[in-house]
């Protein structure tokens, strides 16, 4: 008997004890109205969660002890491993990433269950059952169909190493931060179910909804870019974002937890669109829960996908159970989310956001279809047609145009109501300075239709979210006649939520800039190259000088090649390409990326022979790092929204919090 694997599944097993406990306790609730067994019940969820903790730190145990007696240990580890590898490879494999599933969605349940509970008294009950049946149906298969703990019949002497792809620093916080990502989704969406369940559908729970909410779009959105960035730094193929159904899973819940924080302020300030706000949450969560089905389904091909197994149908089930319940409330308790008012006309601040809502969900759903369209037409034809990057790009891209305008459209009305004559007033000069700007652009040659509305509409993004930031920095100046870059500042500290939101607009913007220049301005070629050789690439000298090798000797690495390459005969890059002992035929790229401000030259590795001839493969991306920048911006801004404000409160007449964003 192996005494680590019968206690790691001893903790699982009672931590599925305790969420039925939990399950129970809340029912019987119902009959007695008994606190005491609330409390209980409340704290059986915490309990889960300390349980899986301490089935995941027996796991880590295992890793670092090489225990290969243990099937996931053997499978992703091996003695050469790194500790700090050996701990990524804990959520590796599909065993591996569904314990971490798991033990993320314990955490944040129970800190639900610690911070949030307490409040909502109106629904606490219901939001018990839910987060006892959301546990339970995750432990459930982590115990009976794919258990981490499972003991192989006979020892290796080593184990096989984790995956290729997955040897970089970079695996210690992306798959963590997305995964945590989609897991977050599942307090939102207990809160809109507690909403359904108990009929307490005013904005009480979109109150406590949108902490989470942001919490959840700030992660998300830290996965998503930190995936781009794998993609982009460890694949060599000089792009970060390829469209696969796996990376579209990762996105897709992002997009209506975007759409609801837009338009759940219009909920808290007009009454209006309470089933739009609670259509989107629900929907968020069941795209989350797609992206684990549609991971471990093997029913679409992807580069992220483990292999088709017995719990694909499983998720697939529970994904049909989610949608069935939540659409089946949503019909129960429609006449209750009637809105208490009408729009007072279509030129306001909810008009924009509601606008910028549709838009998102409209893209949500262009993903969903292009994900799942080989599916489709293997079931109507009974051939598998795969839809590509040109398909999402073209069918995404006039919407991502739409939204920006959107956005830049939005930021300038008021709440209510409001003129033409204003609005064209407030949106005069943004508009001249981007009509300009594209007139220069035409002059100097770049005349793609597609390339001038994107840049225009990123322009007005930024302009406008500008002149917020200066128009009301300088009524703090008037007021406090400090300078204005320091009454701009201080903006953050009197309302973090509406700035915060604005800086994640000014990333938004930065990045479309990036991504369109990258994407249609980018030029590439491959070269065959002796010691001595060099070519030119839009101005750029390459120069190839040499092959080396070493042999690093941890983490499966058998030896690195690596090309020393000069470019325009002063900086020194070094791309190459890592090989695996146990992996011969998976070679990983060692990308060498020579960046500034305006352009990364980014060369790859592509093959080599004994005689040191090598083939390289040169990427020239034009303005690639306001990606980065953009991201970083949008991060930081997410930050501000979610921290709390330091501003005093202002109130509504109703006592509900003003948020201006």
């Amino acid at each position: 008997m192996n005494i680590i694997a019968t206690l790691g599944s001893s903790f699982l097993i009672t931590a599925l004890s305790c969420t039925i406990f939990s399950l129970a306790a809340s029912l019987i609730y119902f009959r007695t109205h008994t606190n005491a067994l609330l409390s209980l019940a409340r704290h059986s969820i915490i309990a889960t969660a300390m349980l899986i903790s301490f089935s995941l730190l027996v796991m880590a145990y295992a890793l670092l002890t090489n225990d290969f007696s243990i099937v996931h240990v053997a499978s992703v580890s091996s003695k050469n491993m790194e500790p700090w590898m050996k701990w990524a490879s804990i959520y590796s494999g599909q065993s591996g990433s569904l314990l971490f599933w798991t033990w993320a969605l314990s955490l944040f349940l129970a800190i639900f269950s610690l911070k949030t509970l307490p409040k909502i008294h109106w629904g606490a009950p219901h939001a018990i059952i839910v987060m006892a049946l959301l546990l339970a149906a995750f432990l459930i298969p982590l115990i009976f169909f794919t258990s981490p703990f499972t003991i192989s019949n006979v020892t290796p002497e080593d184990g096989r190493g984790l995956n290729p792809l997955l040897v970089d620093k970079g695996m210690l916080i992306h798959p963590p931060a997305l995964l945590a990502g989609l897991v977050s989704t599942a307090i939102p969406f207990t809160l809109a179910m507690s909403a359904l369940m108990s009929g307490r559908l005013d904005s009480a729970w979109v109150q406590h909804a949108k902490s989470w909410a942001l919490l959840s779009f700030l992660i998300l959105s830290i996965g998503n870019f930190l995936g781009a960035w794998w993609a982009y730094t460890v694949l060599g193929w000089g792009g970060y974002w390829g469209w696969d159904p796996v990376e579209n899973s990762a996105i897709l819940p992002l997009l209506p937890i975007a759409a609801f924080l837009h338009s759940q302020t219009v909920q808290v300030r007009r009454g209006i669109f309470k089933g739009w706000n609670i259509t989107l949450v629900l929907a968020a969560f069941a795209l989350a829960i797609f992206g684990t089905f549609n991971v471990r389904s093997g029913l679409v091909a992807s580069v992220h996908s483990f292999a088709q197994s017995e719990i694909g149908p499983y998720f697939l089930a529970l994904l049909g159970i989610i949608s069935f319940i939540s659409i089946a409330l949503l019909c129960l308790r429609w006449n209750s989310l009637k809105p208490d008012r009408d729009l007072d006309s279509l030129l306001s601040k909810e008009t924009g956001l509601v606008l910028n809502t549709y838009i998102l969900m409209a893209i949500t759903l262009v993903i969903l279809g292009g994900t799942l369209f080989p599916i489709f037409s293997e079931l109507i034809q009974g051939v598998r047609i795969t839809v590509g990057p040109p398909f999402f790009n073209e069918t995404t891209g006039p919407l991502w145009i739409g939204l920006l305008i959107v956005m830049s459209i939005g930021v300038l009305l008021p709440w209510r109501k409001t003129t033409r004559s204003s609005l064209l007033k407030r949106i005069q000069i943004p508009l001249t300075i981007s009509i300009i700007t594209v007139f220069f652009l035409l002059i100097f040659g770049i005349k793609d239709f597609t390339v001038l509305i994107t840049l225009f509409s990123a322009e007005m993004v930024l302009l406008v979210t500008l002149r917020e930031f200066f128009l009301e920095g300088k009524v703090q100046k008037n007021i406090s006649g400090q300078p204005l870059f320091q009454s701009i500042f201080k903006l953050f500290k009197t309302n973090q939520h509406r700035y915060g939101g604005y800086l994640v607009h000014i990333g938004v913007a930065l990045i479309a800039i990036a991504i369109i220049s990258s994407y249609t301005f980018q030029t590439q070629t491959r070269q065959t190259m002796a010691p001595g050789d060099s070519f030119n690439i839009s101005g750029y000298q390459i120069k190839y000088e040499e092959l080396s090798e070493s042999k690093p000797g941890v983490n499966g690495v058998s030896k690195e090649i690596l090309a020393k390459v000069e470019i325009d005969g002063k900086k020194l890059i070094y791309p190459g390409q890592r090989l695996f002992t146990n992996f011969p035929n998976q070679p990983v790229a060692i990308v060498a990326i020579d960046g500034n401000p305006l352009r990364d030259v980014y060369v790859f590795l592509q093959g080599w022979t004994d005689e040191g001839m090598i083939e390289l493969h040169v990427f020239v991306n034009p303005l690639i790092q306001l990606l980065w920048l953009g991201g970083a911006i949008y991060v930081i801004g997410a930050i501000l929204a979610y921290t709390p404000s330091n501003r005093s409160t202002e109130t509504l007449k109703n006592g509900t919090p003003i948020d201006e964003y």
